[in-house]
């Protein structure tokens, strides 16, 4: 079923750039939508690029990108975030159109290792956009019959909640992750995510701290300053449909997975989107997707 039918996913985009647009902007405004990518347009509104809160957070320090603060505004993140345009950061994505069905969205995202897709019109204007929460949120109420422990990801990659915020990012970015449980002897004290760290850079008080050229003091933030301490938890054995429910109540995209008091893995919304259809069967899991849909079990 084609997604000009289905109309799947968001439209229009929470948050869209112009090529000119500053990098300050775009993090205060995925900050305020509470989402992680902005399709980046032409001025006729066409496709051009795509920016994530992974790019973001690369700029800021920890990834490739921070050179650009470091060699063109001589390590002043505050002035690089308000004179920087985001194209200079921005990535080429895959994309589909609204002539596209939902099996190739999920096998585009499957073959990319992606998150998000922008969906275009016929004109290669910007429509919408569809990312993995959409694709996950369909299974809220769904018995799967799978556990959690076959698709969670082993072992999880830490760091003790008194790590420095640029620690975290190099780590994150060097392990392409999204979050970092924060573990103090074997027990689990917190989560930070990249949108943790969006939302720290683009408050008032961090910003105020760039803007006296302190990033030093700000990349050596404890992670436990930004991170939840409240951690909602998965049972090994729990189906990944009741997962779900329990991400979607807690507005969160990932669970550290127990085994009694023991951190044994964690499951993120990419792990269901990548392996639960290899699980099912691509084709089964986008029938029962398309039926939800169709069925009005999910608000989009």
């Amino acid at each position: 079923m084609k997604l000009s039918v289905l109309k799947f996913g968001r439209y229009p985009p929470a948050v869209v750039a112009k090529l000119s647009t500053p990098i300050i902007e775009v993090l205060r405004n995925l900050k305020i939508k509470g989402v992680r990518h902005s399709p980046i347009v032409s001025n006729e509104g066409k496709l051009v690029g795509m920016v994530s809160a992974r790019d973001l957070i690369n700029f800021l320090g920890g990834g490739p990108k921070h050179r650009i603060v470091t060699e063109k505004y001589g390590g002043d993140i505050y002035s690089a975030l308000n004179k920087e345009p985001v194209s200079s950061i921005m990535y080429q994505p895959p994309y589909v159109t609204l002539d596209h069905t939902l099996q190739d969205v999920v096998n585009l995202m499957m073959e990319r290792d992606i998150g998000a897709l922008p969906v275009l019109d016929e004109d290669g204007k910007v429509s919408g956009i569809i990312s993995e929460k959409h694709i996950m949120n369909l299974f809220t109420d769904v018995k799967t019959y799978v556990c959690v422990e076959e698709i969670m990801s082993s072992p999880v990659i830490t760091l003790p909640p008194q790590a420095y915020l640029i620690e975290g990012q190099e780590l994150m970015l060097e392990k392409d992750i999204r979050r970092l449980v924060l573990v103090e002897n074997s027990s689990v004290k917190g989560l930070v995510t990249l949108k943790d760290m969006v939302r720290f850079y683009s408050n008032d008080e961090t910003l105020g701290k760039l803007k006296l050229g302190l990033a030093k003091e700000v990349h050596k933030t404890p992670l436990a300053n930004i991170a939840s301490s409240s951690v909602v938890t998965a049972d090994a054995k729990m189906d990944v449909g009741d997962a779900i429910k329990r991400m979607r109540m807690h507005k969160i995209g990932c669970l550290p997975v127990m085994e009694g008091k023991k951190l044994v893995g964690i499951v993120t919304e990419r792990d269901i989107l990548l392996k639960l259809p290899k699980i099912k069967g691509v084709e089964v899991f986008v029938d029962m997707a398309e039926k939800l849909i169709t069925a009005g079990r999910i608000f989009l």
